[in-house]
């Protein structure tokens, strides 16, 4: 598995912004692709927030990616930086590939000279998972009329 920048890969932009617009469409409505490869391409960074990371696996194809990003949590700008967008491809699922992109955005937002990052989550069950890697519960609220976890953790 190999970790690189986005900004090393911009081919790859309709494919990751596929993934996103997939996965989280339903929470922006008027979310479209070229919106998502917008916000993608302003995450072309490799020394300063916001920044998006892919993940390789062994043959070279692209398996997951992640952000960390200044400002994700809408009404909460005091949580930062945030961990976002992580995603693994679906054949590529359970495999540790998740938590591994975790512990890469941790050891990033350190480099960076964090003590702290943030997520949010609408998900259900999400959090157990991040609860398992050390994350906590730090705050609930609704945002766009979803139920959100917000969620922290040492770095």
């Amino acid at each position: 598995m190999r970790i690189d920048y986005l900004a090393n890969h911009v081919d790859l932009i309709p494919t990751v912004a596929q993934w996103y617009f997939e996965a989280w469409r339903r929470f922006s409505k008027n979310l479209s692709i070229e919106d998502t490869k917008l916000r993608l391409a302003s995450r072309l960074n490799i020394d300063k927030l916001d920044i998006c990371f892919l993940c390789f696996g062994d043959d070279d194809e692209i398996v997951g990616t992640f952000s960390l990003t200044q400002k994700d949590i809408p009404n909460n700008e005091d949580f930062f930086p945030c961990l976002s967008n992580l995603f693994v491809a679906e054949k590529h699922r359970r495999q540790k590939i998740g938590e591994a992109l975790v512990n890469c955005a941790k050891q990033q937002a350190y480099n960076f000279g964090f003590e702290e990052m943030y997520l949010y989550t609408t998900d259900k069950t999400v959090h157990l998972w991040y609860e398992k890697l050390g994350w906590k519960i730090i705050k609930e609220d609704v945002m766009r009329g979803f139920d959100v976890k917000i969620m922290g953790t040492s770095l």
